[in-house]
């Protein structure tokens, strides 16, 4: 029985000297491979935002997890509501761990409902987690006359949504609307929250869909008013679930809009790329994200941090994408 304790423990010790020696060497290639790289952030929108507020967030903390330490720079790739940096990561971005991208949380379900544009599928990228969890609002400007959802679903005047492009959540949860029967009409093409703010400032609009974090600055300054939301519920904001309001098709998408919020600022690679550069890619992302610099510099922005693994955004995707 000695003898036996004896191997399994001379057994474990050699199991763990070679577990030790594979990691080591994935270390290293790892650094030599990175090592004088530089790294491409995408940026599915415009600069300023919440999207892009992230992006910069990472840019800035997350190589110095990278063996090698590359330069980290960030590509700004606005268009049709990330649709655009989708596509772009799925066929022209480099396939060898030197690009990754913060892309739109709502792709997945622009897949599934076959968007004008989507050429990209999800589940071929390589998620590296997000960073953080959201709250999702429908808010009205403060001079039209609809302030609560009941209002806004009796309105016999078209209401107009301010919307970057189909695959963002500014223009998906208008579209559930008027699929609900709400009497909505969709302004695309007004890349950023700031400028769909500002197009209900100048009555060229009358609302939008926009996260709490992005939007509520506007509520304070600009007296946007929030009708519902969707997500995680949030003290700030004494309005509805939206999944309580509509009709059973309505509330079914509202959850499919739903889940991905728990993953609200996913990022993502290219797939192809060899396993060890992606393993330490999102051992960096995660690393980032417990980093003590980065946590205060979101305080201060007054921005949630919150590490959602790879394998949760998998499922989340998986579970969104498959076409009806």
């Amino acid at each position: 029985m000695k003898k036996f304790t004896g191997s399994l423990a001379l057994g474990s010790l050699l199991a763990g000297v070679a577990a030790w020696g594979v990691a080591n060497t994935q270390t290293a290639n790892a650094q030599g491979f990175y090592k004088g790289k530089t790294i491409k952030m995408v940026v599915r929108s415009a600069p300023g935002g919440g999207y892009d507020f992230y992006g910069r967030l990472l840019a800035r903390h997350m190589s110095k997890y990278i063996p090698g330490n590359p330069k980290m720079i960030v590509i700004n790739m606005p268009g049709a509501g990330g649709i655009v940096a989708a596509n772009y990561m799925a066929s022209r971005a480099k396939k060898n761990g030197t690009e990754i991208a913060v892309l739109t949380r709502e792709l997945a379900l622009a897949q599934r409902t076959k968007e004008v544009g989507v050429k990209y599928d999800l589940e071929k990228l390589s998620a590296l987690g997000s960073a953080a969890s959201s709250t999702f609002l429908v808010v009205m400007g403060k001079n039209q006359p609809i302030r609560t959802y009941q209002q806004l679903k009796d309105s016999k005047k078209t209401v107009l949504f301010g919307a970057t492009g189909p695959g963002s959540g500014s223009y998906q949860y208008p579209a559930l609307l008027k699929k609900d029967g709400f009497n909505v009409k969709i302004i695309t093409g007004i890349i950023g929250g700031s400028a769909r703010f500002l197009a209900i400032e100048r009555g060229d609009t009358h609302g939008t869909a926009n996260s709490y974090e992005s939007t509520r600055k506007a509520i304070k300054e600009l007296g946007l008013i929030p009708i519902f939301y969707n997500g995680a519920p949030h003290k700030a904001l004494p309005v509805p679930h939206m999944s309580t309001l509509l009709s059973k098709q309505g509330k079914q998408l509202a959850a499919l809009l739903g889940a991905p919020l728990a993953a609200g600022r996913p990022f993502y690679t290219t797939s192809g790329i060899p396993a060890d550069r992606l393993k330490t890619l999102r051992s960096a992302f995660k690393a980032a994200l417990h980093d003590k610099d980065l946590i205060k510099e979101a305080k201060r922005a007054k921005r949630n941090v919150a590490w959602t693994a790879a394998s949760v955004m998998e499922k989340v995707n998986h579970e969104n994408s498959r076409c009806i």
